[in-house]
């Protein structure tokens, strides 16, 4: 055997190979052992709590716990009497509304059922106040988008219906049901929206009247607007020589429609055009 075969067989050679020394690091070891003694009290701890909060029910049969009924759904009554024929006690946490819930049943108890508890332990539980009810507001002569929110943030489905109405066009009409009924949320609420006013024809008024016009304009759905006098009309005193807008235009109804009459001036003094007012051409 050679020389540098024998080296190669010696603890020195494994020096010179490159391999690293075990060295023992007690911080290291002091550090995974905190880390093993907190891990295994949080296992203790959740074991101890599961056992105080919720017994296994490996000791129902001695009487040391009592199963959790079920008693969502049931009256108030009807629940806190089986509760507390187990041996628990009742206890009401509080209140929701619920739209298929009927009031005072039952929405939710706390332990689920089906989980141990012992003896006089509380089961919390959820009562329904029943379906959730406001007030209509009155939101008429609001805009439509007003309306729709105020409706909607009650918890109400809108449904838009648009009409002719005399109220500004996109403004709130009424509501169905009324203003002031008690309803259920989320029930349906008709919201009627104006589209404005009926289109209405001018009536054509020249010669008649102005006791006849003003008789065509009300039938017509129309209001009468300025009058003014022409003094040199040929027509007799008090007819319609002219008229604004012209007969056959549209109008909504409610507008109004302005007039000139035939007047002799001879015929009329001070007194007449003071009551009458300033006479203007249209």
């Amino acid at each position: 055997m050679t020389y540098r075969r024998r080296r190669g067989l010696g603890g020195r050679g494994s020096a010179e190979s490159g391999a690293e020394p075990r060295i023992s690091d007690p911080a290291k070891r002091r550090f995974q052992l905190s880390v093993g003694v907190v891990v295994g009290s949080l296992i203790v701890g959740y074991g101890v709590a599961s056992l105080v909060m919720s017994p296994s029910s490996a000791n129902a049969g001695d009487g040391a716990v009592r199963r959790v009924p079920d008693v969502v759904g049931l009256p108030e009554a009807e629940a806190r009497g089986r509760i507390e024929d187990t041996g628990l006690e009742f206890t009401v946490r509080g209140g929701l509304a619920h739209r298929a819930v009927p009031e005072g049943a039952v929405l939710a108890q706390s332990p689920m059922a089906g989980q141990f508890a012992r003896p006089g332990a509380p089961v919390h539980v959820t009562l329904s106040r029943g379906p959730e009810v406001h007030t209509l507001p009155n939101v008429a002569g609001l805009s439509e988008r007003q309306a729709d929110i105020i409706l909607q943030r009650l918890g109400y489905e809108v449904v838009i219906e648009r009409r002719e109405d005399p109220m500004a066009s996109g403004r709130a009409v009424e509501t169905r049901p009324a203003a002031g009924t008690e309803l259920q949320v989320p029930e349906a609420v008709v919201l009627v929206v104006s589209e404005g006013a009926p289109i209405v024809v001018v009536p054509d008024m020249l010669g008649l009247h102005i006791d006849d016009a003003v008789q065509a304009l009300a039938e017509a759905g129309l209001e009468l607007g300025s009058i003014s006098f022409d003094d040199d009309a040929p027509e007799a005193p008090g007819r319609i020589v002219g008229q604004y807008p012209p007969a056959g235009y549209n109008l909504r109804a409610g507008d109004a429609v302005e007039l000139r009459v035939a007047a002799e001036s001879s015929g009329m003094n001070a007194a007449d055009e003071q009551r009458e007012g300033p006479r203007e051409l249209l």
